[in-house]
């Protein structure tokens, strides 16, 4: 069992297999330019590396695991990775964050892999408004991907909305019609200032429990035992069943029990979304002949610098300047 100082066992890795990413949401990057690796390609870990290191924290009893980016069906070997962590006997969730532009491609080879399920960012569902927040993105390639995710049984399918105050908070309800019609999850996520949009973001922040009225307006919402191995709190709707995460990092933090970490794709610890602090793993795992007990010993040693609480607020202010492609969504 791997626990930081705080006692807080950790059983949830999420993994980033690249930097890279074919859209460019102004959150996540106020460039607004496509997302090119914040770092050279040939520092990536390989796949050899990245399934040691994700070895290593199985043995920890790792037992939720989520690949992600910048965009992760962009990286070549993933459904080669996919099989391989799939067959590590203590993951009994391995799920995949997507924007979904790729997945009616790759949603068959991705469960025939062992890809269990996905989630899939989706801020709006008017063509012209997802092009602007995407940076140039085409929704209907992605209603593509939502539709092979539910054909190759990548479910429960969980749509990731972040909701922006004066941009896509119009599309509360159509958005839960939306995923009514699909069976699926709904999950309503408030902007962190994370990286460099920080300052922007903040002044589209609206609170979870603002965001829960508005949609509570229009349906009847109902408690749920249900929980993931996330952060998000979940209501459902009565009669149509749909169920609606809510993910509250800024305004309702839940750091006291946090029970995750995220690996970058260069191979980076990063201990918390709120702070820059990363520990070296990649060094570690290409020393010659280092063994999994070694690289154990890393990522224990790592997990008890794990922060307390995160840095950031709806005001912008943020311990953390990479954006969030760099860090793993």
């Amino acid at each position: 069992m791997l626990k930081d100082k705080n006692d807080r066992i950790i059983n949830y890795l999420r993994i980033s297999l690249t930097e890279a990413c074919n859209f460019s949401c102004f959150y996540c990057n106020s460039t607004k330019k496509i997302i090119k690796p914040y770092s050279p390609q040939r520092i990536y870990l390989n796949s050899d590396e990245v399934f040691l290191i994700t070895k290593a924290f199985s043995e920890f009893g790792i037992s939720h695991i989520r690949l992600s980016g910048g965009e992760p069906l962009l990286r070549k070997d993933l459904c080669m990775l996919v099989k391989q962590i799939s067959r590590l006997s203590p993951v009994k969730d391995l799920s995949l964050t997507t924007n979904g532009f790729h997945l009616d491609k790759y949603a068959q080879s991705l469960k025939s892999s062992g890809m269990q399920r996905v989630n899939i960012s989706l801020d709006s569902i008017v063509p012209s408004k997802f092009k602007e927040i995407t940076g140039g993105g085409d929704l209907q390639k992605v209603l593509k991907g939502i539709d092979a995710a539910i054909e190759a049984g990548l479910t429960p399918l969980k749509i990731n909305m972040v909701v922006m105050k004066d941009i896509n908070d119009d599309e509360l309800i159509p958005m839960v019609k939306f995923c009514i019609k699909k069976k699926a999850i709904l999950r309503l996520i408030e902007c962190m200032p994370i990286g460099n949009s920080a300052l922007d973001v903040s002044k589209n922040h609206i609170p979870s429990n603002e965001i829960r009225n508005k949609v509570a307006k229009y349906f009847s919402l109902e408690k749920t035992t249900m929980h993931g191995p996330g952060p998000a709190w979940y209501e459902y709707i009565k009669g149509d069943g749909l169920v609606i995460g809510f993910i509250s990092a800024v305004s309702q933090h839940f750091c006291k029990n946090c029970n995750r970490i995220r690996l970058t794709a260069t191979g980076k610890l990063h201990l918390c979304l709120g702070h820059e602090k990363q520990v070296d793993l990649a060094a570690i795992v290409r020393r010659p002949d280092v063994s999994i007990q070694e690289l154990k010993r890393a990522i224990q040693a790592a997990v008890l610098k794990k922060p307390d609480i995160h840095c950031f607020d709806k005001h912008g202010a943020t311990a953390n300047r990479r954006i969030m492609s760099a860090i793993g969504g």
